[in-house]
């Protein structure tokens, strides 16, 4: 492990793992967050779309990068492509059932006061919601190492997984170890990021 965070080629591939997974989880988190709004406010869309975004969430990862080959070829695109798909059903829906759980009381005596729309999507429904973006993220940040990891194992031409990949075939045990490890290392830094973004956030979502 060493050798590698001692090396430019080393962190080289951690930035494209990194830059892969941040754009494909930032990608699926604002579709979702309009998607899951949507599908919140508007019971019509949300009978409508509930059963696609189940849909899409039960596709397993491998038949995702079945398709990638196709439609992407091998490269940087995939695996960001890969992490966005995987992503975004999960976020949709949990977005959606917190926009949905939102206390009626609030929204009634919101219409009473004739509150801005604004304020009432921010302060009454993103507070709502806001409990189960954070669970989803929290889902969503383990799962997004782990695809981005394995596109690049197969769809790939650079990264961590395109790293682990070389290391199967030159039968380099130790460098597979030192990028799992790395893998760990970078899904606990994003758990503790997201811990940050949480609490400002909510003195954002709950500001009176």
């Amino acid at each position: 492990m060493a050798r590698i965070v001692s090396s430019a080629r080393g962190w080289s591939n951690i930035a494209e793992t990194c830059l892969k997974a941040f754009i494909g989880l930032f990608l699926a988190l604002g579709f979702a967050l309009v998607a899951g709004f949507l599908m919140g406010l508007l019971d019509a869309l949300y009978d409508l779309l509930r059963p696609v975004v189940v849909i899409l969430q039960s596709i397993p990862i491998v038949s995702w990068l079945a398709l990638a080959i196709f439609w992407w070829g091998v490269g940087f695109t995939s695996p960001v492509n890969i992490v966005f798909l995987t992503l975004f059903p999960i976020f949709t829906i949990n977005i959606a059932e917190g926009v949905r759980n939102v206390d009626k009381k609030l929204v009634e005596m919101a219409r009473i006061y004739k509150l801005p729309r604004d304020i009432v999507l921010r302060k009454i429904y993103l507070s709502s919601a806001f409990p189960f973006i954070v669970s989803s993220m929290r889902v969503g940040i383990g799962i997004m190492w782990k695809s981005v990891a394995v596109a690049e194992f197969m769809v790939g031409t650079s990264g961590i997984g395109r790293a682990i990949s070389d290391a199967k075939y030159s039968i380099n045990i130790e460098r597979v170890f030192a990028y799992t490890l790395i893998l760990i290392i970078l899904g606990i830094l994003t758990e503790k990021l997201l811990d940050l973004i949480v609490r400002r956030g909510s003195r954002y979502a709950f500001k009176n």
